[in-house]
């Protein structure tokens, strides 16, 4: 009876957090959207679709796909190169971190590495002699959108060819089909559904991205920076910025469809197998020559952020020197805002692990199929399907004023609600492996609810929970979409200031910030894997050890 009240009582709290910080937050956006004193509401909302509004739409659509379709093509090719050819795994690897590397920085820093590289003024530009492109405009926005959607979109694609079966290609090979008629047959058909996922997911981010056309937008403009204008411009105007806000959910209630539908056209392997490719020269060499060229250029792209920090003055004074970290520490304003970002990103990675845990628990671990089980997963759909920027408004039309308004809680609550989707499959996924009469044994053993939660699924899960903290610690240091209309000047983090320093263009500053959420972003991360490897070991050693004593002592009852 304690554990069912428990775990009722579990499922009312989570269903009031989200109500109170995702549906009451939405409803206020729809509520601010729609003219309260007009004799004619339709024709002043239509006044939001103006000539600006369309073209800003326009773009922001049409950035988005082109990027998008590179990324994806780029991301197939390299993950095609991973799994399907000879060379070598160690090469892979290596190539691999760097291609992620831009997953651990912010989007805004992009637009200011590219600048700094690709400039009149950049690094590269004066290596050798001329400018290679216009940075500001065009090919600048997509080389920041396909910086930015890559690395997520190989990481999905890659994943996934791991689990196809190669012998079916070389049987189709051996049968004498064409190359192109084995790659379609026995790849890329069965990668339909993660392909079309991956493109949504690189079109999603980049719609919905602020950093990069802030950066690097010039005049163009973003439905992202309209937004932003409509909200933090000189002239704000709420009602313009709900319904702008309004409509960058359209691309979400597309994309919800889209994967709905895909979900019935998954292809599964029961027993998939990896044999042994045969060396190919040319074709080894190829696929090695597109890593080496993707990952260069990751590297010539962030590169000026460890040498721009430790120059005198870009690019007239190019001596040695340490004078602007001196600089930087002694500065309370930025240490401040540094302070926040880590405090903020931990607790978020605390709070939003806690969150998705228990969430997950409470619609896995258990036979019974209930209402609440549909309302988490839904909500786990619309969090995962919401720009951050409009949770952003949202939160500052609803929370101004009150007792959350410009502290610290509102970002972390913010934050934990827009990635909160991930960690939560993270955690249900998990959760669903283990056997489900591991409860009940505890019951008859007289352990409560949250005992055995503490006692046997914890200490099982271990290590899909630090994946989560990781998940929740690095997505908080880097974002920017929902937390730039709630920072104040006592709550800043690191990508709000970066934001900020822009705009007096204190571009070292800026540099030094960014390494240092490189840096900790890094040390993080690497000290999750670690421990992951102590956990991993430990359990090889010692799994179950707790399950085995619970069934020996009831056992022993009986």
């Amino acid at each position: 009876m304690k554990a069912m009240n428990a775990k009722r009582l579990t499922q009312w709290l989570v269903l009031l957090f989200f109500l109170s910080f995702l549906a009451l937050p939405l409803v206020k956006v729809l509520i601010t959207a729609w003219p309260q004193q007009s004799d004619n509401p339709l024709a002043e909302m239509s006044r939001v679709f103006n000539q600006k509004w369309q073209e800003s739409f326009k773009n922001s659509v049409m950035y988005a796909l082109i990027a998008t379709s590179c990324s994806t093509l780029l991301g197939f090719l390299l993950a095609y190169g991973a799994n399907f050819t000879q060379i070598g795994r160690r090469f892979i690897r290596f190539n691999t971190r760097i291609l992620l590397l831009p997953m651990l920085l912010p989007t805004i820093t992009y637009g200011f590495v590219l600048i700094y590289a690709f400039g009149k003024q950049g690094l590269w530009s004066k290596i050798i002699g001329q400018q290679w492109f216009n940075i500001y405009g065009t090919i600048g926005i997509l080389l920041g959108f396909i910086i930015y959607t890559l690395p997520p979109i190989f990481m999905l694609i890659n994943n996934s060819m791991k689990y196809i079966d190669t012998r079916l290609f070389i049987v189709s090979r051996l049968m004498g089909d064409k190359w192109y008629t084995s790659l379609h047959k026995t790849i890329i058909s069965p990668l339909y559904r993660v392909l079309a996922v991956a493109f949504l997911q690189g079109f999603f981010m980049t719609f919905t991205d602020f950093g990069i056309p802030s950066a690097l937008g010039g005049q163009t403009p973003f439905i992202t920076t309209l937004l932003y204008e409509g909200f933090m411009g000189t002239i704000p105007d709420f009602q313009l910025g709900a319904m702008v806000a309004l409509t960058m959910l359209l691309p979400s209630i597309i994309s919800v469809v889209v994967l709905n539908y895909l979900q019935k056209k998954m292809v599964r392997y029961e027993k998939p197998q990896r044999l042994v490719l045969k060396k190919n020269a040319f074709r080894d060499g190829a696929f090695r020559l597109l890593f080496l060229v993707t990952s260069t250029f990751m590297l010539l792209v962030f590169l000026v952020l460890f040498v721009i920090p430790f120059i005198g003055s870009w690019p007239n004074d190019l001596h040695f020197t340490l004078v602007h970290f001196q600089t930087f520490m002694q500065d309370q304003f930025l240490m401040k805002t540094l302070k926040n970002a880590l405090m903020m990103a931990f607790l978020t990675a605390i709070f939003g692990t806690v969150l998705a845990y228990f969430a997950a628990i409470v619609t896995s671990r258990g036979k019974e199929q209930s209402w609440f089980k549909g309302a988490i997963d839904s909500i786990s759909t619309i969090t995962n399907s919401i720009p951050g920027m409009v949770l952003g408004v949202s939160y500052l039309l609803i929370f101004s004023g009150g007792i959350l308004h410009n502290t610290l809680a509102i970002l972390v609550i913010v934050t934990i609600v827009h990635y909160f989707s991930t960690p939560y499959q993270m955690a249900k996924e998990a959760l669903q492996k283990m056997n489900i009469n591991w409860e009940n044994s505890a019951h008859l053993m007289g352990d409560s609810w949250l005992k055995t939660i503490w006692r046997i699924l914890i200490p099982n899960s271990k290590e899909t929970i630090l994946e989560m903290i990781g998940y929740y610690f690095s997505n908080a240091m880097v974002t920017i979409s929902a937390v730039i209309f709630l920072s104040s000047a006592n709550t800043m983090v690191i990508t709000t200031k970066l934001k900020e320093l822009q705009h007096f263009g204190k571009f070292n500053e800026i540099f030094i910030l960014s390494l240092f959420l490189l840096t900790i972003n890094l040390i993080v991360q690497n000290g999750i894997q670690w421990i992951r490897r102590s956990v991993l070991n430990e359990n090889e050693k010692k799994s179950f050890t707790r399950i085995g004593y619970m069934f020996r002592s009831f056992r022993s009852v009986r």
